[in-house]
């Protein structure tokens, strides 16, 4: 019978050895569970800031007389800037609703610019001042564009467009809109030449 206890005890023993080893073992197949499926996530979430592949793949700049053209040869362009006496116009080649607005989205490596954009029914069209900071998606290194209903434009780093933008400067006898020009009266501050010599 004493036997028979100290069988029972041994048994006992091999299997609480057992259990804390399947625990142990259980332990570590979560924290290594854990750490890949933290990297899965950083991995996703560093490649949704890439702009992927060129979209399409036949895609180019073309440099034109007052701007840049991308898109596919032989066909409308897909995306258009033009310097206009200081102000950057970009158009995006898709039909929507006339009248609709949207915000066309240029996504970069370096920033975001998010630009107000109206369909004339044929496209959207929008424009901005060259020398606002948020350009620097567009000249900052590979962007993709989007906008309601015109899918993803995939573009690579351009030299082309790069230089409509910070080439684009206004005319001399003109100023950029939205900003005073020389000698242009602002509401609240009267000309100082309008003043009497004796005010």
């Amino acid at each position: 019978m004493n036997r028979s206890h100290i069988i029972a005890a041994m048994l006992a023993l091999s299997l609480s050895g057992c259990s804390d080893k399947d625990s142990a073992e259980k332990g570590n197949a979560v924290a290594k569970f854990d750490l890949a499926s933290h990297d899965d996530a950083g991995a996703g979430s560093g490649s949704d800031t890439m702009p992927g592949k060129i979209d399409p793949p036949d895609a180019v700049w073309r440099a034109t007389a007052n701007g840049a053209t991308y898109g596919e040869p032989g066909r409308i362009p897909l995306i258009e800037l033009v310097c206009d006496d200081g102000m950057v116009a970009a158009t995006r080649n898709i039909a929507s609703d006339k009248g609709a607005k949207a915000l066309f989205a240029f996504v970069g490596y370096r920033g975001i610019l998010r630009l107000k954009v109206e369909s004339d029914g044929k496209a959207w069209r929008g424009a901005l001042r060259s020398d606002d900071p948020h350009w620097i998606a567009v000249t900052g290194g590979p962007f993709y564009a989007t906008v309601a209903g015109g899918g993803k434009v995939i573009s690579p780093a351009s030299s082309i467009a790069a230089q409509v933008i910070q080439s684009c400067k206004p005319q001399p006898d003109a100023t950029i809109k939205g900003a005073p020009g020389e000698g242009e009266k602002v509401e609240g501050v009267e000309s100082s030449a309008a003043q009497s010599p004796g005010a």
